[in-house]
């Protein structure tokens, strides 16, 4: 199976988060704004910022100039100010483009005020999430 792991962040909690599913899933992560090729995808890892009740613009814009028949299946990740899942455009996006995404959306709280690292407890309840998203899309192969 060939996963993916791309993610967009002004602060660095969305990269932290993404790097931990990458080395959960023995790949990469892949930070958009860097010049890279996205190959053929069984799974896609997609991680986003929110901010104003939306994903971050930059993530947007990339999801929409996702080829079509090139990504089987995506599982999102987010950080949000209050922990809050804003991320139903991405999920359009991706399910327009014929992309099966999973149900449930890892959210991790971000600081309000002083920037709020991923916690131990952030970081286990992630890789649990990581391990349901394998175990479904991993029956498949």
């Amino acid at each position: 199976m060939t996963i993916s792991v791309i993610y967009n962040s002004r602060e660095n909690e969305t990269d932290i988060l993404a790097e931990t599913i990458a080395r959960r899933c023995e790949t990469e992560a892949i930070d958009i704004s860097r010049r890279h090729t996205l190959p053929e995808t069984d799974l896609l890892f997609v991680g986003m910022s929110t901010y104003k009740g939306k994903p971050d613009e930059a993530i947007l814009d990339y999801l929409d100039q996702l080829p079509v028949n090139r990504i089987r299946n995506a599982a999102i990740f987010s950080t949000h100010i209050k922990g809050v899942d804003k991320t139903e455009l991405a999920v359009s996006l991706l399910e327009h483009k014929g992309i099966r995404v999973f149900p449930e959306h890892y959210v991790c709280e971000q600081g309000r005020f002083f920037s709020k690292q991923p916690d131990v407890d952030d970081i286990g309840r992630l890789l649990a999430f990581t391990a349901r998203v394998l175990d479904t899309y991993g029956d498949e192969q």
